[in-house]
Formats: structure tokens, C-alpha cells, sequence
């Protein structure tokens, strides 16, 4: 598949995404507009890839003309994703966390960039952070030697998702494995504080049997969990995101960092909420 359509393929997946307000947002309040956007998805890309309409989807908390009053998660996101990208553009180095409240500048800025540059990186991470705008969670009941028991489970328990895998029959793993590798990064790329403070002490051998048999920060243990359960989810997954969870989650940090406003000490949303 060429770079053309590769473009297309990902501009038809915006537009499933997509509502009518949302195109009528892009479109500058003009309905009229809407329709050729529904026709021709790929000029949603070309407007995200415009700074001023992506700060404006970014400055939709403080909009008082209502115009991106009821946009959805997606497109707010796919705009923070797409804003990053562009600014990537010509940056020889790139703050990176390496512990709580201190960044250091790595020079890889024109590795992130071209990685962020890829219109399927760009659908990835937006459709990554929009999933989890809610948390999924739920019940399963476990026999083990003294019987049955209720076990309580949300998506970003990761061993625990994990254990779920396996017992899930082989044709419903992949998506699975998808799921754990997006925790994972998510986790490492937005809220890696508070990945460090769940997974501390004996949380971080389970993360280990997850990962492989290595050791060393959480951050690196989350990206090689990715790696792992992303190589086992299929073709739902980029090449790219599979071969470079580390570029990845820092794309994903960034994106965090500067578009999502959130505390140092936050966590992820509450499952169920």
C-alpha cells in the first residue's frame, strides 16, 4: 500500500469517528460544508494539520460562541496528536521525563518526528487516548483450590488484564493483547507517575513477568510490555508502533505534557465513570 493510500485508508477511519458536530466545527459553522467532508474524509486531515484550527479544537474548555461546545473526545484528541506533530517538525532535541518533575532534552527530535509524521501513527494515538476517556471494567469469578471467587478488574490492571487474556479462546486474543499493549502505553506516555507509584515494589516483579526477563525502570518495563503484546495483536496494530513503543509513548508524552492539562500527581480516569 503506497503513502497515498495509506492517507486515504486512515482519513475514511477519522471520518467513522467523527460526528456531524465535529465536521461542523472544522468546517467553521458552515453546514454546507459538512457534506464534502463526509465525501472526502482526507480534508479533515489537511484541516487538523493547520495549527490554528487545531488550537481552536484545543481551546474548546474556553469557547463561549459554543462552536466546540459538543465536539467528541476523538477529535480533541486527534487534534492535541496532530498539533504535536507539526510541532516536531525541525526539532533536533525533545524533553523527556526521567523522573517525576524533571525533563531532560534527548536528541531524537527527527526520529519523533517522522515517526508522528506517519498518518497512521497520528489515527493510532488518537484512537489510544480517546478509548480512554472512559475506563472499561467489570466481574469475572476465578476457581482456584478453596473455590470460587469474585474478582473486580478494570482495563488498566495489567496483570490482571493479562491473566483475562489467556483465558480468553485463541480467536479473541489478539484483541486482547491489543488492549494490554495500549494500557501499557498509555499508562508510560501520560501518567507514568502515577504507573510508578501503582507498580512499585512487589507491583513491579509482576510488571517484570509481563515484560521479560529484565529490569529497570517502569517507564521501559510498560514499553516493552507494548512491544511484546502488540507483536501478538496482529495487523490492527501499525508496523511502525510495534517496532518503536518507545517512540511511541514519547509522541504520547508530549501530546500529555502540553495539550491535556493534566496535574504531575494525576491518575487515569475512574473506571465505570
Amino acid at each position: 500500500m503506497d503513502v497515498r493510500d495509506t492517507r486515504e485508508t486512515v482519513a475514511r477511519r477519522y471520518g467513522e469517528h467523527l460526528t456531524d458536530t465535529d465536521l461542523l466545527a472544522l468546517s467553521g459553522d458552515r453546514p454546507d460544508q459538512v457534506p464534502a467532508l463526509r465525501r472526502h474524509p482526507a480534508l479533515v486531515l489537511d484541516l487538523l494539520d493547520r495549527p490554528a484550527v487545531a488550537d481552536a479544537v484545543l481551546r474548546a474548555d474556553r469557547d463561549r460562541g459554543g462552536r466546540f461546545r459538543h465536539v467528541s473526545p476523538f477529535l480533541v484528541l486527534a487534534a492535541a496528536v496532530h498539533r504535536t506533530a507539526g510541532a516536531l517538525v525541525g526539532r533536533t532535541h525533545v524533553p523527556d521525563r526521567t523522573a517525576p518533575r524533571s525533563r531532560v532534552p534527548i536528541f531524537d527530535g527527527p526520529v519523533l518526528a517522522a515517526f508522528a509524521a506517519d498518518p497512521a501513527h497520528r489515527l493510532f494515538l488518537a484512537e489510544l487516548l480517546a478509548s480512554y476517556a472512559r475506563l472499561a471494567s467489570g466481574v469475572v469469578w476465578r476457581r482456584d483450590p478453596t473455590g470460587w471467587r469474585r474478582q473486580r478488574w478494570d482495563e488498566l490492571d495489567l496483570p490482571r488484564l493479562a491473566e483475562l487474556i489467556v483465558a480468553l479462546p485463541e480467536d479473541q486474543r489478539p484483541g486482547g493483547y491489543r488492549r494490554l499493549g495500549d494500557g501499557a502505553l498509555f499508562l508510560a506516555g501520560v501518567f507514568p507517575e502515577y504507573a510508578e507509584r501503582t507498580f512499585a515494589g512487589a507491583g513491579t516483579a509482576r510488571l517484570a513477568t509481563l515484560a521479560g526477563p529484565r529490569e529497570g525502570p517502569v517507564t521501559e518495563l510498560l514499553e516493552e510490555l507494548a512491544g511484546r503484546a502488540y507483536a501478538r495483536a496482529g495487523a490492527a496494530v501499525p508496523a511502525g508502533v510495534v517496532e518503536s513503543p518507545h517512540a511511541a509513548r514519547r509522541v504520547l508524552a508530549l501530546v500529555a505534557d502540553h495539550h491535556l492539562h493534566r496535574g504531575e500527581a494525576g491518575g487515569p480516569p475512574v473506571a465505570g465513570r
